[in-house]
Formats: C-alpha cells, structure tokens, sequence
C-alpha cells in the first residue's frame, strides 16, 4: 500500500505544479485602450486578476473615471458604480445580441508588433449589415477576454462579431477597425498601454459609503 501511495506522489506533485505554471501564465496587469468614431473618442482601462475584471469609463470631456462595472467570471456577476449619486447596483447580463445574416471569418497572413505582442489580423466580414471588422489578435494569456464578452453581452459590433471568430478563447484584440464595404473607416478600438503588475484585491471593493441601489 505504501509503495502504491508513493508511485502516486510524483503524479500529483507534476498535476500540481502544471495548475500553478497555468494559472501563473494568465494575464494580471492594466489594460488602457480607446473607442474612437467620427465624433467621439472614450477611453476604457481593465484592471485583471484571476477571475475578477474592473471595467473604468473615462470620460472624453472629465477625463475622469465616470462609471465602473465590476465583473466576476467565475460568479457571473456584475455591478455597477455611479460615482456621481454614490451607488452601485447589481447588473444581470443583458439579452444575446442579434446578428442579421452571416459573419465569415478569415484568418490573415499578415503579422505586426503592437503593444510588444505579435498580432495577427483576422477579418470577419457581414454583407447584410454592411460591416467588416479587421482584428489584430494577440494570443496566448487573455482567457478573462472571451468569457468578459460572453457576460457583458455587449451590442456594439466589434464584441459582437469578435465572439464569432474560432478558437479565440486566449486572444485579444490590440486593435480592431470597423469599416463599411467600401472600406470606410467607422470606428476603432486600439489599446494604448499593457502592464503587466499585480493588480491591489482593493481595487474590487465597493466604494466605501455607497448605497445599494434597489430597483
């Protein structure tokens, strides 16, 4: 029995070091992109650590952080902060978005450098909604992006038609450019600073002295 148990240590010792090399790997740091159209600029930062995503809004006129949305992955909850009234609130997650007609996704051929990660492009092309969105895809430790997305259920196009790429669950999108089908830019999303730290649990916490909005 002992020689059994024994034969089994170095197994569990090997399955145990493999779960902390993997979720060692996982992105923890800040994440600072930008949202821009013809009218409008507004800049986003994600704050990642293990299951647990702070979405800030900054506003382009403020700059300051104007909302909040605090995401769980693992609970699949979801809260938000209105810094103005003092409040937070418990969000569910929104109804699936619809797409009219079908996306076709074509993997590129094309590499560069963004933020120092090597990006490769992905285009997903709608002809019924006269859209085509061009991805710079970095792979291999954003697992929080793709189930961010599946919780938030965000409308806008760019989330939307990113969750209809294959096999996408470790990338992200350093950049994304929306354009018509006559190659008119619409709107982009483009991340303008990584970093890679440990990121304060504090950072999560509700406000102090905020009240629960009940509706």
């Amino acid at each position: 029995m002992k020689k059994s148990i024994l034969k089994l240590i170095p197994g569990v010792v090997m399955i145990t070091m493999f779960s902390y090399t993997v979720a060692s790997q996982s992105f923890e740091g800040i994440i600072e992109f930008k949202k821009a159209s013809a009218t409008d600029t507004t800049k986003y930062i994600y704050f990642v650590k293990e299951n647990k995503v702070r979405v800030d809004e900054i506003g382009s006129r403020s700059h300051e952080v104007e909302g909040t949305f605090m995401v769980n992955l693992d609970a699949k909850t979801m809260t938000s902060i209105n810094y103005k009234r003092k409040l937070y609130m418990d969000q569910p997650s929104p109804s699936d978005p619809l797409i009219q007609g079908t996306c076709s996704v074509q993997k590129g051929q094309n590499v560069k450098m963004l933020q120092g990660y090597k990006c490769v492009d992905y285009v997903v092309t709608n002809n019924t909604e006269g859209t085509i969105i061009t991805y710079w895809l970095a792979d291999g430790q954003f697992a929080f992006f793709d189930k961010l997305l599946h919780q938030l259920n965000r409308k806008d196009k760019a989330s939307v038609y990113f969750l209809q790429i294959p096999d996408v669950k470790n990338m992200f999108p350093m950049l994304s450019v929306q354009t018509d089908l006559t190659g008119k830019e619409i709107s982009r999303l483009e991340v303008t600073k990584i970093t890679k730290r440990v990121v304060d649990n504090a950072m999560y916490d509700i406000p102090k002295g905020y009240k629960k909005f009940e509706k």
